[in-house]
């Protein structure tokens, strides 16, 4: 299982366009295959900050998602509306079964 993180900020005057904008690419990246799990949360004590996490069950299927056409629209539609880059980590794990 891959799992993503990125910290972002945005410009004080594209927040509306950024969570409008950011909504609809959460639904595509849903859609995506191998996606489990695409979600986004504002960070309480960062004005105009933003957690997005996702976890993808492949390497194989992550790798696709990196060429996707969300992404695409990350880059030309989301990126041009931050105050910065974005940090961005990602992490392979395993998934424990309990007892």
């Amino acid at each position: 299982m891959i799992l993503i993180h990125v910290t972002v900020k945005t410009k004080e005057e594209t927040t509306g366009e950024f969570e409008r904008t950011l909504r609809q690419v959460v639904t595509n990246a849903h859609k995506t295959a191998g996606c489990v799990k695409y979600e986004w949360y504002p960070i309480p004590d960062m004005p105009q900050g933003y957690v997005i996490y996702g976890e993808f069950d492949s390497k194989e299927n992550f790798k696709k998602y990196l060429n996707s056409d969300v992404v695409k629209r990350i880059g030309d539609e989301l990126i041009p509306l931050l105050d910065g880059p974005p940090k961005f980590k990602h992490y392979e794990a395993t998934v424990f079964e309990g007892n």
